[in-house]
């Protein structure tokens, strides 16, 4: 799956006239390596696929980021409450790679909402993926200790361990850049290091 239409298309089997009438509003834009999508403070007015790079959703902390979630190839992305809301957002998105992505805007998704009824089925099963994704997340941090997140991400998101500095991976998992090193050399000395 390269493009936007064809997430949109397994939503809507069937509805080509719909799809023509979506292809339009779907804007390409490419973002070099570390520029922000959104920077906090900022109303995010886009969701973003990703055709081809990676970036990251963080808050700055004073010290130090704090790491929400990590976009690739096939995946959505955008601060989803500041944009559903229309408010300022708390986040920044940044650009791991140089992407290219593929666009929304807030008042075009209105539109078609508006005038294109099969386009509020792709924005609820958009947005029943994007909250089944939050709740499992939220629910790691709270039951799983950092190791057990750890051997989750290296098994479910291997990507991530060849893609991203292992400094913004420690702030993803909630521990330091030493607890990492720690976890992944205990791992590794029981055999089950896999990054």
């Amino acid at each position: 799956m390269n493009h936007f239409i064809e997430v949109i298309a397994q939503c809507i089997p069937g509805e080509t006239g719909a799809l023509e009438l979506i292809k339009p509003y779907i804007q390409q834009r490419s973002i070099p390596k570390n520029e922000f999508l959104l920077q906090a403070g900022a109303i995010c007015k886009k969701v973003s696929f990703l055709h081809k790079g990676a970036c990251y959703m963080y808050r700055d902390m004073g010290e130090k980021e704090e790491v929400t979630e990590f976009y690739f190839e096939g995946m959505l992305n955008s601060d989803y409450v500041s944009f559903i809301r229309q408010q300022p957002s708390e986040h920044y998105i940044r650009a791991l790679e140089d992407m290219e992505v593929e666009e929304f805007s807030y008042t075009d998704l209105q539109y078609l909402y508006n005038n294109v009824p099969p386009s509020n089925k792709v924005g609820r099963l958009i947005t029943e993926r994007l909250y089944c994704g939050i709740i499992t997340r939220m629910l790691s941090y709270q039951n799983d200790s950092p190791e057990v997140r750890y051997q989750k991400l290296t098994r479910e998101r291997p990507e991530l361990l060849q893609r991203v500095p292992q400094y913004l991976i420690a702030s993803f998992l909630g521990v330091t850049p030493v607890g990492l090193s720690k976890i992944r050399k205990r791992l590794h000395d029981h055999g089950q290091e896999t990054g």
